[in-house]
């Protein structure tokens, strides 16, 4: 397997690519992506978006919806001719691009200065964000989908906390379910951390620690070329962070190789279902310049 120590795989789509591994998914293995799908299963796989009882840390604050009109007023379209008794309800959206369950963009994570192909970390401004991989570069995706159920597999409801993820671990569950992963293909990992949060007690704060994979797991991916990786806990990687390094799996997956991430997936009813195969879609909201986006993906299996 490839040595995660190895030279990163800068400039494999060309010196100005912003899109990394999503580039795998030519007309072709799109086309095979769709014709997986064996019940028709719609599955929403987007946390809601809410104040309460969905996971956000403290300096991203709480995504909010705001009445912008509505609330029963009458005449409100007295000006255009409407009669007093016809209104409509709207609604403004509050919320950080990195939210519940989101998607980051290339430019999200930098290191030694550099983001995504080499491109400078001075690219991205307060005034106009990402000049270079911004979300709009990434933009929507279909992909065949493949869910590796790690809770299901070690027979339990979660993870504990800090449980570390490796390329192994991924293999083994991999074979167990009997399901091959392919060239550009989705990898959706579910560690039940979602459910253990749904476990808390009110007010009660979740560890800050979390199951997840580690830098073996970097190797698996790359050998199987995927095209991006989900997971249903906060930052795809464990928690505390794999040798010691702060985001040392975003760097080896976003910043190295291109491979998108997609965070706090909601995977349970896929996993339940022993739905292990699927067409999965993700369409971020074309924030142009932004570092990432809310996403609710669907996969249908």
């Amino acid at each position: 397997m490839t040595d995660t120590a190895a030279a990163p795989i800068t400039q494999r789509w060309g010196a100005d690519d912003e899109r990394g591994a999503l580039n795998l998914l030519d007309p072709a293995t799109v086309l095979a992506a769709t014709k997986v799908c064996t019940t028709g299963r719609v599955y929403n796989l987007g946390l809601p978006v809410q104040r309460n009882g969905v996971p956000w840390f403290d300096y991203r604050g709480a995504p909010m919806r705001l009445t912008l009109t509505g609330g029963g007023e009458q005449n409100m379209y007295d000006e255009y001719g409407g009669p007093p008794d016809l209104g409509a309800n709207e609604d403004m959206l509050v919320i950080a691009a990195h939210n519940g369950t989101h998607m980051d963009a290339l430019s999200h994570v930098y290191a030694e200065n550099k983001i995504y192909n080499g491109f400078e970390a001075s690219t991205f401004s307060a005034r106009d964000g990402a000049k270079r991989c911004g979300i709009e570069k990434t933009g929507g995706f279909a992909a065949r989908g493949v869910l590796l159920d790690m809770a299901g597999h070690q027979g339990v409801d979660w993870l504990e906390p800090g449980t570390k993820i490796s390329g192994d671990d991924l293999e083994a569950c991999r074979a167990a379910q009997g399901v091959e992963i392919r060239r550009g293909d989705v990898v959706l990992v579910h560690t039940g951390w979602l459910k253990l949060f749904g476990s808390l007690a009110p007010g009660e704060d979740p560890p800050f620690l979390q199951p997840g994979l580690g830098l073996s797991t970097v190797p698996f991916l790359t050998d199987h070329d995927v095209c991006a990786v989900g997971a249903d806990n906060a930052a795809i990687e464990v928690i505390p962070f794999d040798d010691d390094r702060f985001l040392s799996v975003h760097i080896e997956l976003l910043v190295k190789r291109g491979i998108t991430l997609i965070e706090h997936l909601v995977l349970a009813q896929m996993a339940a279902d022993h739905c292990y195969e699927c067409l999965f879609v993700a369409a971020p909201l074309l924030v142009t310049g932004a570092s990432g986006s809310p996403l609710n993906p669907i996969a249908i299996g």
